[in-house]
């Protein structure tokens, strides 16, 4: 009766082992497979990046004057309160 708790262990174990094993080859082979995705994406991401810091930087010739804002905000609330 030992014997066959000790086989059944046994068997159960290396199944689980099997298991985990091939869990593994699976997760390294997907990401073998999808590796010049991985690397395109972080690529665009950190240009992206680059631009959205270098679009913050202020030109004083693109600047508009606070009136401009004013005169847009005011004129808007106009015409939404007229329709």
């Amino acid at each position: 009766m030992l014997l066959e708790g000790l086989k059944l262990m046994i068997v159960g174990m290396a199944s689980v082992m099997l298991f985990l094993l091939l869990l593994i080859a699976c997760i390294e082979l997907v990401k073998f497979l999808t590796c010049n995705f991985t690397m395109k994406q972080e690529q665009s991401l950190l240009q992206s990046r680059k631009s959205d810091s270098n679009k913050y930087k202020t030109d004083s010739k693109l600047e508009v004057p606070v009136e401009v804002f004013a005169a847009a905000i005011a004129s808007y609330e106009s015409d939404n309160n007229n329709s």
